[in-house]
């Protein structure tokens, strides 16, 4: 926190009731697995645990004083001389601290969301700012209602720009998080198919993510990916006083790449086009498909005063984050692509198009892409026909899913290559790696791809993107 703030400040700004006193604090915990004594513990409750139970029976024990400065709960914690602030929902306060982090801050802050891709632009930004700024920046994916408060709550005096990645798996989520983020530039990174079950349709998440950009105030920067099948829908949606900033692939953008080409390593090149000039940029991120991703970047940044030529170097100096195209040394010499995070049609679709001008032979490692609704088998169909058409060798495929993308695959409408368990998959594809042959892995949180990579590997540190 750039400031220490009190119990009562936020009693007397949000309600509640304040319980023994006072208390002052620089430091918010959540984890009861990790209590802080410097901290303020926010007991919040989820479907299958409440944070509650746990400190009552610290304070039963005696064990609870000492421990945190403070508490924050829905009921008095009995036995608990702590301060303690009593609300009706301590995950709204745990916002509401948030806020009033957010609003020491007098930095620029930059806001991000999207199907897939908006961890990667958020660590593009990253390079960019940190080249001659400090920012402060998203942990990992904590870029939701718990996450992005958390985040808030890092802010430090040292930062001079704040980089918020947000996410969300149902309506109204974004509206929430850009309450209290307040973000000044926003880009919504694209609009695929992907916690289809939490939105009802693809519209509907379009409009869930459009908050991103109805959420900012007069003076605010919408970047505008016009390459994206909504990007109509967000201009006609765009609040008065908010300056739009296009950018893609066509050449009447503010902002555009020219001259795209790929490396021996499939790493993209281009010119990274603003205000008529061009600028070099080398990314060391592996498939075409990035280069989207550094528009959004770039746009993002350029809104927020950094010179192109500081843009194109920081693009040029991101690195892969774990778990999105990392390049391993696998088994028998093979090479192991782990995309294994997570996965949605789209950017499946984008990784079969990387791999498929990977030289040698080329294997698809599928689990079953989640949350996708009634159009589930039809989608895993559709990534089956596209390996199929692109030239894949082989598309392994694990969960019941994937066999609608493993009979789409064969084209002859039998089934090969379909597990229902991890073991035997890896041992199948133990069978199939050598010298001449890549693998990529790639599968929903749920289906734990990073296992098989961790199988085919021989170890578990990445060998870099070559």
């Amino acid at each position: 926190m750039i400031r220490g703030l009190t119990l009562e400040q936020l009693q007397q700004r949000f309600g509640g009731e304040l319980l023994h006193g006072s208390v002052a604090f620089e430091h918010v915990c959540t984890d009861t697995r990790a209590l802080d004594p410097r901290a303020l513990f926010v007991a919040l409750k989820g479907e299958h645990f409440d944070a509650h139970d746990f400190v009552v029976e610290l304070a039963k024990s005696g064990d609870l004083q000492g421990q945190v400065l403070g508490l924050v709960v829905e009921r008095e914690i009995p036995g608990c001389a702590l301060p303690q602030w009593l609300v009706a929902d301590t995950t709204v306060a745990l916002g509401q601290i948030g806020l009033l982090c957010r609003e020491q801050f007098d930095g620029r802050v930059i806001a991000i969301t999207g199907s897939c891709g908006k961890t990667t632009v958020k660590e593009m930004l990253a390079a960019i700012f940190a080249r001659q700024h400090t920012p402060c920046v998203t942990r990992g994916n904590l870029n939701n209602h718990i996450g992005v408060p958390m985040t808030l709550f890092g802010i430090g005096a040292e930062h001079d720009v704040l980089i918020l990645e947000m996410g969300a798996s149902g309506p109204d989520e974004i509206g929430y998080l850009c309450s209290i983020g307040k973000p000044q530039v926003s880009a919504v990174n694209n609009v695929m198919p992907a916690h289809v079950e939490g939105f009802g349709s693809v519209d509907a998440i379009a409009a869930a993510k459009g908050q991103i950009y109805t959420g900012l105030q007069v003076g605010g920067t919408a970047v505008i990916n016009a390459d994206d099948n909504y990007a109509d829908f967000w201009r006609e949606q765009m609040p008065d006083g908010v300056a739009s900033l296009e950018v893609g692939l066509g050449h009447d953008h503010a902002i555009y790449a020219d001259n795209i080409a790929l490396d021996a390593r499939g790493c993209a090149t281009f010119d990274l086009m603003i205000e008529g000039l061009a600028h070099p940029v080398q990314l060391q991120l592996l498939g075409e498909h990035n280069v989207h991703n550094a528009l959004v970047a770039a746009g993002c940044a350029f809104a927020a005063g950094i010179p192109a030529a500081e843009i194109a170097a920081g693009l040029g100096a991101a690195t892969a984050v774990q778990g999105r195209m990392q390049v391993y040394g696998g088994r028998s010499g093979a090479t192991v692509i782990d995309d294994s995070y997570n996965a949605n049609p789209g950017s499946v679709g984008a990784a079969i198009e990387m791999l498929a001008q990977r030289p040698g032979r080329k294997i698809l490692v599928l689990g079953d892409m989640a949350e996708l609704g009634a159009d589930a088998e039809a989608m895993h169909q559709q990534i089956g026909v596209l390996a199929r058409e692109r030239g894949l060798d082989e598309l392994f495929t694990l969960g019941p899913l994937g066999n609608a993308a493993s009979m789409a695959f064969a084209g002859d409408g039998k089934v090969k290559n379909n597990f229902c368990e991890r073991a035997p998959l890896i041992a199948a594809l133990e069978r199939e790696l050598n010298a001449n042959t890549t693998v990529l892995v790639k599968g929903s949180r749920s289906a734990r791809m990073e296992l098989v990579v961790q199988a085919l590997t021989h170890d578990t540190s990445a060998d870099g993107n070559d």
